[in-house]
């Protein structure tokens, strides 16, 4: 690489890092300023820090070159100013502009970074949007009679320099840098840092195996003690057998007398040098205790300092959240807003990746399920603004993370409804609790109609599923008209572990410390079958009960209701919990994971393996996988013989017939290759009045993809028709339209649609997951 292009990638790194603390900076600052977080004064130094931000990405953007952001950030201090003066009104369509102006200048550096030359069109919209306040601030704001302009203003860029002392980019503009020296941090990469952690497991690995030799020296002592034993019992022989040959060498030959005194000298020697081995070895072994004890204490400060280095707090993954709900309240005619308490809370910086996806569906979920629209929560007697508040707070080696919102809490009736709907055993008899169990099952949802936020039913299932593959657990609190609280329990470290040994089938596991929640012996009396599952009873509600063997299709080498007692193992995972019985426990020690690789990554019920002190390859238990494959089926009951299932080869389905209606001929035929790709027969209509003809002319389709905006009859009208007669109501409609308000959304709703999709974010996967999960 030439010395000009280290320079350049050195400069759009920083570049790329002062954008977005500074874009973060102005985005939290309006955020709590439209929200009304901050009043007065406060809200006075608010505006300050936002208009300081804007100075600074400026100054920053001319210095590497990058004109349409500095346009940007020159467009949003002119609005600053006039917001600061209190010269313009400050609307929700002015800071949606401020927003967008913000995703703007996000677009540019991403263009920047890619090579491109050419700015985003976005960029012109968006200073097109501020122009129009900027002009609206210029006739009441001014200072001397003179209305403050762009051009104005860029002549008095040297005073604003000299009134913050300089270069503005100097001065942080987020509080928690404080006042740090430039010296006293430094940016290191992510994967520096995963290099660093893979290093460290290696020495994990060699103090593992130091710990072993260890234990292997100990036992040679005892080999030595030993042998000292026996020489002590014979001792008494040895002293009389030298006497008698003193007083006998004068009755024997000469050659026998001189092998006996050579055996008696050898014997006299090992003596002298099995003292010597005992004092060796005492020596040897003091010392290496002392080397390994001094070489974990060293490996153990160095692991606790890397994983301290890759902390990080929950304020990393939060920084959108705001803006996230103040856009999708927006879209769903509703006024939230969200508080974040305990952003400084710290946690893995996997676990903070795998947490941000779940946190962001519940956020959703609560906005689109749980806070009502402003006219129904003025009618409750609530406020108007609903609030969904993100609390996190470390307790011991957890991380209690809990979202909770103050809307109308589960929709019990809804939930069994559904459960109903979609064939799930005894729905009608399952209580709350087993109610609550079923929202985070993949392709459940409560929602009348699938939209692009939601009705999926993804959203929870991503919840257990990112929490479980973290060993981490969910408890769900909620009361009618009040509000719901999930609460997340994350370990507060990830990277390395203690497991538990077990032995199954003759072979030697590892299941992580982390996931178990109690060991017990358990005998086969306290086994009880419930519903053609083994179940045992644990803290006063019943667990299934699997055997280990029958989860990993290992065979049972002894049947449970021959011992008194076996050991059971309950897992606890997201929010559920299970009883594992094994053959045997054979300890507790520290283990290093490893990955097996692309070809073996997906081995149900595996997280990984390990290597123990004797060289020993030991595989790693996956707890969320071992409860997903026992539920699945994959056991037998524990205290019978398990015997092979016969496989069932599904019978032939014929393909599944959809109808799709749209006016536009590009429409029709990029849905129906899409759809038959997918194995889908199509049949093709132009409008609703052509559909509705071709299915009273035939039989229903399974399926109908309709647009809204058609001749003769639109699709509204279609989905009414359709959804009235009792032969055709129940055929699942999806309207995919460019009509994306919220009241549009409504009217499908009220016409019977089962999902609404818009066409500017349509997406082949989304389309065909949607088609799926209705048919």
């Amino acid at each position: 690489m030439s010395l000009s292009a280290k320079i350049r990638k050195q400069l759009i790194g920083s570049f790329r890092a002062e954008l977005a603390e500074h874009v973060q900076a102005m985005t939290d600052g309006m955020l709590a300023i439209e929200q009304h977080s901050v009043t007065g004064e406060q809200r006075q130094t608010s505006l300050e820090n936002i208009f300081r931000a804007a100075h600074s990405l400026k100054g920053a953007a001319r210095a590497v070159g990058v004109t349409a952001v500095e346009q940007l950030a020159h467009a949003l201090e002119d609005v600053l100013r006039a917001m600061q003066s209190d010269a313009i009104e400050l609307t929700s369509e002015l800071f949606t502009a401020c927003y967008h102006a913000l995703d703007a200048i996000q677009a540019v550096q991403a263009a920047y970074e890619s090579g491109e030359t050419v700015p985003p069109v976005q960029v012109l919209q968006a200073l097109v949007d501020l122009d129009r306040f900027r002009r609206g601030g210029e006739s009441v704001n001014h200072q001397d009679g003179v209305p403050l302009s762009p051009v104005n203003q860029s002549s008095d860029q040297s005073a604003t320099d000299n009134l913050q002392g300089g270069d503005s980019r100097e001065q942080p503009a987020r509080s928690e840098i404080g006042d740090l020296k430039p010296d006293e941090t430094i940016r290191v990469s992510v994967s520096k840092l995963d290099a660093l952690m893979d290093r460290l497991s290696e020495l994990l690995v060699t103090k593992i195996r130091a710990e072993q030799r260890m234990t292997q020296l100990r036992q040679a002592q005892e080999f030595v003690a030993v042998w000292q034993e026996e020489w002590l019992s014979a001792r008494a022989a040895y002293s009389r057998l030298t006497r008698s040959s003193r007083t006998a060498h004068s009755h024997l030959d000469g050659e026998l007398t001189k092998d006996l005194a050579c055996l008696i000298e050898y014997t006299n020697t090992s003596q002298a040098r099995l003292h010597e081995v005992d004092a060796l070895m005492n020596t040897l072994s003091r010392e290496q205790a002392h080397d390994t004890t001094n070489m974990a204490l060293v490996i153990d400060e160095l692991e606790q300092e890397i994983k301290r280095m890759q902390m990080l707090p929950l304020g990393t993954i939060t920084g959108s959240f705001g803006r996230m709900v103040r856009d999708l309240a927006q879209a769903s005619g509703k006024e939230v807003v969200l508080k974040i308490v305990g952003n400084e809370i710290e946690l893995d910086k996997y676990a903070l990746e795998q947490i941000k996806d779940p946190l962001i569906h519940l956020l959703r979920n609560a906005i689109d399920h749980g806070i009502e629209p402003p006219e129904r929560r003025a009618t409750l007697g609530k406020p108007r603004s609903g609030t969904i508040t993100l609390t996190a707070e470390q307790v011991g080696k957890d991380v209690i993370i809990c979202v909770s919102d103050d809307g109308a809490g589960l929709d019990m009736k809804a939930i069994r409804r559904i459960a109903i709907r979609r064939g799930v055993a005894n729905a009608h008899l399952l209580s709350e609790t087993e109610l609550e169990e079923l929202i985070f099952n993949a392709g459940f949802s409560t929602s009348p109609v699938i939209t692009d936020v939601s009705g999926r039913g993804v959203g929870l299932d991503v919840v257990h599923r990112n929490v479980g593959a973290l060993n981490g657990r969910i408890n769900v609190e909620w009361a009618t008209g009040t509000g719901s609280t999930f609460t997340l329990t994350l370990p507060l470290r990830l990277a390395g572990s203690r497991g538990l040994l077990v032995r199954v089938s003759n072979a030697l596991f590892a299941i992580p410390l982390n996931a178990v929640e109690r060991i017990r012996q358990i005998s086969p009396e306290e086994i009880v079958p419930l519903s053609g599952r083994d179940t045992l009873r644990h803290n006063g509600q019943s667990l299934m009960l699997a055997h280990l063997g029958d989860v990993l299709d290992l065979p049972r080498t002894q049947d449970v209701r021959d011992k008194a007692h076996a050991p059971a193992i309950i897992l606890a995972v997201a929010e559920q919990r299970m009883a594992f019985v094994a053959d045997g426990l054979v300890g507790e020690q520290e283990i290093v994971i490893k990955g097996m690789g692309k070809q073996l990554a997906r081995v149900g019920g595996i997280a990984g393996a390990s290597v123990m002190g004797n060289g020993e390859i030991v595989l790693v238990l996956n707890a969320a996988d071992l409860i997903k494959l026992a539920l699945q089926g994959k056991a037998q009951p524990v205290l019978a013989t398990p015997v092979e299932a016969e496989a069932v080869l599904p019978a032939a389905k014929r393909p599944r017939r959809i109808l799709i209606v749209d006016d536009s001929i590009t429409t029709r035929t990029l849905e129906k290759n899409i759809l038959e790709a997918a194995g889908y027969t199509v049949q093709l209509a132009t409008d609703g009045q052509e559909a509705l003809g071709m299915i009273a002319a035939g039989s229903a389709p399974d399926l109908i993809i309709s647009d809204v905006a058609m001749p003769r009859l639109d699709g509204f009208g279609l989905t009414q028709k359709i959804k009235s007669e009792a032969r055709t109501a129940g055929v699942p409609i999806i309207l995919v339209t460019s009509l994306d308000s919220p009241n549009d959304k409504v009217r499908g709703i009220e016409v019977g649609a089962d999902a609404y999709i818009v066409k500017s974010s349509f997406d082949q996967t989304n389309l065909l997951e949607t088609i799926e999960q209705l048919l």
